[in-house]
């Protein structure tokens, strides 16, 4: 770590901000555990070998998905953690009524502090790619849906995004009535943007459009399955009884090549039974998922009710790092980011037969 990073680091925070304040703690905080990291003989987890019979055995994570980052998080901290995990991602949730006035949402200033840091960080010669996600509601979800491909390339190019999360439901302020009828202008914009990786929620209130699309995939698509969000849609959000219920979490699409992912009800304290109860849903070594966190990664204080909680982080990436879990490889993005725009779209790699529902 350079020495104009460390200075933030030695306790040197008169006139900080509280984010850089926090942000200094938590640097300090993966520094170390990232000096660890790189002590472990293997290169990876420091964990006890998990067992053949666990399901986690030959469970591939492709992603842990952070979200709800705002400008209670600095920019630079993020970036720090992610040259140390490369499996974590950023999701940056997107609603333009929201933006930068509630938590959750991030401003367009620290969106901009976010693209400086990055660019710091790539002339420097010694950057690692930082993944980070951009999750859709309101009229941006719509516009992509109608075919605006601008705010995607914008997102892409100008900061680095790439992977797009749609959240067409009334929750995320879309009117999800007729939703099949973008069938045709969405998958207009998933081919005219390759290099990106567009993730549809999958819920009974976006199943019209989610299923067009599992007939119809694209090498770029990938399907999330939120059991909040299906609790909110009329869905089944659990099983067994109401003090210990568990969140429902279906097989994944059925179509072996597309990438799935899974959130809704994750916390620090199960995130490691639910891991192992999502590797037995999925029940396939070659098929690598992510997982979403982003209610679970909140703390309230005072004057802070609903703040991004880098402890909380901090525990989930340790938890994932320290299970040692089989790393797949490069996912659609990761390889993207790699080329960016020089290669062009292509078919799926997988003969896909129809979904099964």
């Amino acid at each position: 770590m350079s020495s104009d990073e460390s200075d933030s680091e030695g306790g040197n925070t008169m006139g900080a901000t509280p984010a850089e304040r926090a942000g200094a703690k938590a640097r300090a905080w993966f520094n170390v555990y990232g000096q660890r990291r790189r002590g472990a003989a293997s290169g990876r987890g420091c964990g006890m070998p998990l067992d053949e019979g666990d399901p986690l055995h030959s469970f591939e994570l492709s992603f842990l998905s952070l979200s709800g980052v705002d400008d209670s998080v600095s920019p630079r901290t993020l970036c720090d953690i992610s040259q140390e995990f490369s499996f974590v991602e950023w999701g940056v949730n997107f609603r333009a009524e929201k933006q930068g006035k509630e938590p959750r949402y991030a401003s367009l200033a620290w969106l901009r502090q976010l693209q400086e840091e990055i660019d710091r960080r790539q002339q420097t010669g010694k950057f690692a790619p930082i993944h980070f996600a951009a999750h859709l509601g309101g009229e941006y979800c719509v516009d992509v849906l109608k075919g605006d491909t601008s705010l995607v390339r914008t997102l892409w190019e100008d900061y680095g995004f790439l992977r797009i999360h749609l959240c067409p439901t009334r929750s995320h302020g879309v009117n999800s009535s007729q939703l099949k009828k973008y069938m045709s202008t969405l998958k207009s914009v998933i081919v005219a943007l390759p290099q990106v990786e567009f993730v549809m929620l999958v819920t009974r209130e976006t199943r019209a459009l989610t299923f067009q699309l599992m007939n119809d995939c694209q090498p770029n698509l990938a399907f999330f399955y939120d059991a909040e969000e299906a609790a909110a849609s009329g869905g089944s959000p659990s099983r067994g009884n109401s003090s210990g219920s568990q969140p429902r979490r279906p097989p994944p699409c059925p179509h072996p090549g597309i990438h799935c992912g899974y959130g809704g009800g994750l916390t620090i304290e199960n995130l490691t039974d639910e891991l192992r109860r999502i590797a037995q849903v999925v029940n396939s070594p070659k098929r690598p998922v992510w997982v979403d966190l982003e209610s679970g990664l909140r703390s309230s204080g005072l004057g802070r009710p609903d703040e991004f909680d880098l402890g909380k982080a901090w525990a989930c990436i340790r938890t994932v790092f320290d299970l040692d879990l089989p790393r797949p490889r490069p996912s659609f993005a990761s390889r993207s980011q790699a080329v960016r725009a020089e290669h062009p779209g292509s078919s799926c790699a997988e003969d896909l037969t129809a979904a099964a529902r």
